[in-house]
């Protein structure tokens, strides 16, 4: 189950609020929402809104296609109705239950099925908008004063993209509808000349009677209340394109120029649903900084948040209180993202990741599926934060990150925590622990698992991923590729085992193949350079260890060969415009990239495929890299977790030199 699921509802007594209701119970599990106790039980169908016909919201259901309808023989009896092969149909005489009469449709327009699915859609996620906007009232700065604009606004965005998330069919319609809506609902203002003035119009002409400005009303609406009411909380004079920039961001998510992964799953016999992976830092970063600065031009230090008490949120809904927990890691992420962010706040972010978690716990019980996810992803952030330095106690937050992902892929496979959701947490996981095992649990006095145990749960993990992802071997080629952008953590773990040449081979061909290509794909379309330089700069990995190999074993060929396509690989990453501006200032992205980059560089040089030029940016490389461990370990450069390799290339420089 998603996290902030919309709600089918009971059938009110104020007479003004039964056909939304009426609406609202047609059209939930035409887009995906099940509503066990309606006449379909858990029967669910994902719709497209262009296909969609009154007539099939009217009904709750899709109608035969008129072909088939001629051609098939009465499968019901007269005066009732069945469901075939997903179709309900009806005998002689009979309908379905609760039809809904087309004088009651045609009240609404000015598009009658554009503002028939935006006014079911806003009482499907009435629950919701609440709890948005009760998160978001709780969301202050450590001294209480009011968060930084750009982290309000990043909160609101991550919850906005989880109610999407939850359910993408039914909020990919209703954006569809209110753009239509609101393309109609814009008036002309014509004044009446003075001799006219007291001219009668009639009710369709310009300026007539009954117009609505432009504004909307009950039968005539404009607004997803999802996004527009509770764009309000950002502040009274937020402008419009904060709202309409976020619903195109949604509205890419699924095509093309998204990197999230949406696929077609029956969660159980007849319900059809859309599952969603789509990574939300990603995805809240990207909005932020291309709409932030409609909001203001505050550019100063992010601020933390306070972490307010499980009795604060006592008396709140469940919803509410999932989105509080949202809003917060949220925030937290944010800080964490950013890499000047990440240096200042390292010490003080952590003690809060652990309030978070309780605060999970606490609130909403060890079997909420927010709990879950909300201490996988604050103990993912903590080993992150802490990690570099061997000085630090790991043991815990290790044990409280595997704990969790076990749990969340036990829940995935119960129907507790949702596919995508799992699979991001996984994912994210897995790379931490990953860096562990090559690390810090090599050193026998960090109180770690050892490396080979943890080598054996990420093959499990990994296995449980791909399971939850319903990655199959047979896929075809654009399956493949619509996926490979979330398979770049997996080829890079496959690409971390310098002892097992079948895992290095495996990864120079997923990455190849699959994940390259596909982030090339992306880049393409969107300009956004990031995901493909870190599959070319990880790839290089595997490649550069093969080509060691090689040499080794006196198979030179071999050898010239992995170290030209690493060569390769890096010089594509080094050449874009936005890894120059990245290795500008040494920070734990650019040290994590110079890490990769020099040892390429250098197999290319010792294989004579490079000259001495490219030494010389190796040394640059280098010095980045160096320059960040002396900040993040305050000059200890020996306790760094990649001290070893460190002092490596330096001395592989200094021998070329």
């Amino acid at each position: 189950m998603g996290l902030l699921p919309a709600e089918v509802p009971d059938i009110p007594e104020a007479r003004s609020e039964i056909v939304p209701a009426r609406l609202a119970r047609k059209l939930a599990p035409l887009f995906g929402v099940p509503w066990e106790s309606g006449p379909f039980g858990p029967l669910t169908w994902v719709s497209d809104y262009n296909k969609i016909t009154l007539s099939e919201i009217a009904r709750g259901a899709p109608l035969r296609t008129r072909g088939r309808a001629a051609k098939a023989a009465p499968v019901a009896e007269p005066g009732s109705w069945a469901i075939v092969d997903r179709v309900a149909v009806t005998g002689p005489g009979g309908s379905l239950p609760n039809e809904i009469p087309n004088a009651t449709l045609n009240r609404f327009g000015p598009d009658t099925k554009a503002a028939v699915v935006l006014t079911a859609t806003n009482r499907l996620l009435e629950p919701v908008v609440r709890a948005v906007e009760s998160g978001m009232g709780l969301l202050v700065a450590a001294d209480g004063s009011e968060l930084p604009a750009r982290s309000r606004l990043a909160a609101w965005a991550a919850l906005v993209l989880e109610a999407f998330r939850t359910q993408p069919a039914l909020v990919a319609a209703a954006i569809r509808a209110r753009t239509i809506q609101r393309e109609l609902l814009v008036d002309w203002y014509l004044p009446l000349a003075g001799g006219s003035a007291e001219l009668p119009l009639t009710r369709c002409e310009v300026g007539g009677p009954h117009v609505d400005g432009g504004e909307g009303t009950s039968s005539r609406p404009r607004d997803l209340e999802l996004a527009d009411r509770t764009a309000r909380l950002l502040g009274a004079d937020v402008p419009g394109e904060v709202v309409d920039r976020l619903l195109r961001e949604l509205m890419a998510i699924g095509t093309q120029r998204s990197s999230s992964h949406l696929w077609l799953n029956e969660r159980r016999p007849g319900q059809l649903v859309v599952e969603a992976l789509v990574p939300p830092t990603e995805q809240v970063d990207r909005y932020v900084e291309r709409a932030g600065h409609l909001l203001d031009q505050d550019t100063g230090p992010g601020v933390l948040p306070r972490i307010p008490a499980a009795a604060e949120l006592a008396e709140l809904p469940v919803l509410a209180r999932r989105a509080v927990l949202i809003g917060l890691l949220t925030v937290l992420r944010q800080v964490q993202f950013d890499a000047e962010e990440r240096e200042r706040t390292r010490a003080a972010i952590v003690p809060l990741l652990a309030a978070v978690a309780a605060l999970a716990t606490e609130c909403l019980g060890p079997g909420d599926p927010l709990t879950v996810l909300a201490r996988c992803r604050a103990a993912d952030m903590t080993v992150h934060t802490m990690r570099h330095d061997r000085r630090n106690e790991l043991a815990g937050a290790v044990e409280e990150l595997m704990a969790q992902v076990e749990r969340c892929i036990e829940l995935a496979e119960e129907g507790v925590v949702d596919r995508g959701a799992a699979a991001e947490a996984i994912s994210s996981a897995n790379v931490e622990i990953n860096i562990v095992r090559r690390t810090n649990a090599a050193d026998a006095e960090a109180k770690l698992p050892p490396p080979a145990e943890l080598d054996d749960w990420l093959r499990r993990t990994w296995a449980a991923y791909r399971r939850i992802l319903q990655i199959t071997r047979d896929w075809d080629q654009d399956s493949r590729l619509a996926v490979g952008h979330h398979l770049h953590n997996y080829a890079s773990y496959l690409a971390s085992h310098p002892d097992d040449e079948s895992d290095l081979l495996a990864a120079v061909e997923l990455f190849a193949d699959t994940v390259i290509p596909a982030r090339e794909l992306y880049w393409k379309r969107t300009q956004s350079f990031l995901p493909l330089r870190q599959s070319l700069q990880v790839a290089t990995r595997a490649t550069t260890t093969l080509s060691r190999r090689a040499a080794e074993a006196g198979q030179h060929g071999q050898a010239v060969d992995w170290a030209e396509r690493g060569y390769a690989w890096i010089r594509q990453a080094l050449d874009d415009r936005e890894t120059a501006e990245l290795l500008a200032r040494p920070t734990e992205p650019a040290a994590h990239f110079c890490l990769l980059a020099v040892p390429a560089l250098l197999a290319a040089v010792e294989s004579g495929l490079a000259d001495a030029g490219e030494v010389e940016r190796a040394g640059r490389l280098l010095a980045v890299a160096e320059d960040w461990v002396r900040r993040v370990t305050d000059g200890s450069e020996a306790s760094y977790s990649h001290y070893e390799l460190l002092a490596d290339l330096r001395r592989r420089l200094d021998a070329i030199g």
